[in-house]
């Protein structure tokens, strides 16, 4: 008995150690962690936004070039005492292009604005600034336009949270076409001069949950920094019931702060700054897994970089093991009820789809071009009945499963009738109608997942 529980002593304590990150994993305010086609970029706190890159989450490069060689024009008119530093940067992929935003300051006060820049990508980018989402102009009860972190709801709705001392916390909810505001925004948090920025919103099941940082950052190992979560039934809150999930100080690890979330491969890599205290105070990435128990997440450093069991988040080309064609809505349509199809992939935003995890096992697909949402056309029950596109409204009808009957490929099946996405009689046609049937795992109910 002593040998096997000497085993399996050894056997757990193999994996519960942190992994390390080499190369160059310098950071201050990271983005969340994103992904284009093998490479992962760390957009960072610096001159011209600086960002790094990794295919496997541990060894991490520097990019070839900044963002910006010279800053947008607008910035010396609305902020004239700009630095040339842009702070705390974050992407999200939106109609086609990867959006970054990031704020501009004058330090130790509300005179900020957070502006953005498009690429249609990461990995061979070509940069182009569109200006201005928000403003703030220097007053003392303002939500201060820096830290912008944005995030995208299980009905594909993209959301910015940004923020600091002065007026405390906002989010806004992003129109996707232009990367800019589409709505007012909602106080959801501190103000009047509170210690709080860095905020960041995820959601996992019934709750949102905003992290935020508390204390000062930027002092090295004397920084007061720490991360707190709070949790609501909505976007906008109220938000409530205040935990600390990452401390000042862990062994080496002072000051953590800025998280944002990847979702990959059913897992949640949480991405953050800290002070090395070993290496005097220098700024680094820390990457730790985040889990929920009892309706709040946890953290830890003790993990691998492995398949949780599910997929990644994010925009996907699904396409047909038997065909190789792609998942799409028929004639680009964008209004509710328009058909899905098979057809030859062209690159066009009807046959890309968000997947958009739940933390349940199950998934959202909102199409790219429409923002409708993959469903079971009427709540039907019957294999062969259609599938369409419709506004997102949460319904079962509207919530996916995966499973892998093979390497590579995904069955694709409804929560509400039970059924599998199916190219109608093992077609191989271009524009073969998609229904829902009983799972046959057949190859016409296979499908690989891609990036753009």
């Amino acid at each position: 008995m002593k040998q096997i529980l000497a085993a399996l002593c050894l056997m757990l304590c193999a994996h519960a150690q942190a992994i390390t990150l080499t190369g160059v994993p310098n950071a201050h305010d990271p983005g969340t962690l994103t992904k284009d086609g093998d490479t992962y970029f760390n957009f960072t706190t610096g001159d011209g936004i600086w960002y790094s890159t990794s295919t496997d989450l541990l060894k991490w490069s520097a990019g070839p070039a900044p963002v910006f060689s010279t800053p947008p024009a607008w910035i010396a008119n609305k902020i004239p005492n700009f630095s040339g530093s842009y702070w705390a940067p974050d992407v999200i992929h939106m109609n086609g292009y990867y959006y970054l935003y990031y704020s501009v300051s004058t330090f130790g006060t509300s005179v900020s604005a957070i502006g953005v820049a498009r690429s249609a990508s990461l990995k061979n980018p070509s940069w182009t600034d569109l200006g201005i989402v928000v403003q703030s102009y220097g007053g003392g009860a303002e939500i201060n336009a820096i830290d912008p972190a944005l995030f995208r709801d299980y009905d594909g709705k993209v959301y910015m949270s940004y923020g600091s001392f002065f007026g405390g916390i906002g989010v806004t909810e992003i129109n996707q076409a232009t990367g800019k505001t589409s709505g007012n925004v909602t106080t959801i948090l501190g103000g009047g001069g509170k210690d709080i920025e860095a905020p960041y919103i995820t959601r996992d099941g019934e709750y949102y949950y905003l992290f935020v940082n508390r204390g000062k950052c930027c002092q090295g190992a004397a920084s007061t920094y720490y991360v707190e979560v709070q949790r609501a039934s909505s976007v906008t809150g109220p938000y409530s019931d205040t935990r600390t999930v990452l401390p000042n100080l862990d062994g080496k690890y002072k000051g953590p702060g800025h998280i944002g979330v990847l979702k990959q491969d059913g897992c949640n890599y949480t991405s953050v700054h800290y002070y090395d205290v070993n290496d005097n105070g220098a700024a680094k990435l820390d990457i730790l897994k985040m889990t929920y128990g009892d309706g709040w997440p946890s953290l830890t450093r003790n993990f691998t970089v492995a398949s949780c069991g599910g997929i990644s988040d994010g925009p996907t080309v699904l396409r047909s093991r038997l065909s190789g064609k792609a998942l799409a809505v028929a004639g680009a349509g964008t209004a509710n009820g328009a058909l899905v199809q098979q057809q030859t992939y062209t690159g066009g935003k009807h046959q890309q789809w968000y997947v958009v995890g739940h933390g349940d096992g199950y998934y959202s697909l909102i199409n790219a071009n429409s923002l409708l949402g993959l469903d079971d056309y009427n709540n039907s029950t019957t294999a062969g009945t259609n599938i369409a596109q419709w506004s997102y409204w949460g319904g079962l009808g509207q919530q996916w499963r995966f499973a892998s009957p093979a390497a590579g490929y995904q069955t694709i099946t409804n929560r509400y009738s039970n059924l599998t996405l199916d190219v109608l009689n093992l077609s191989t046609l271009e524009n073969a109608q998609i229904i829902q049937w009983n799972l046959t795992n057949a190859n016409n109910q296979q499908w690989s997942l891609s990036r753009p």
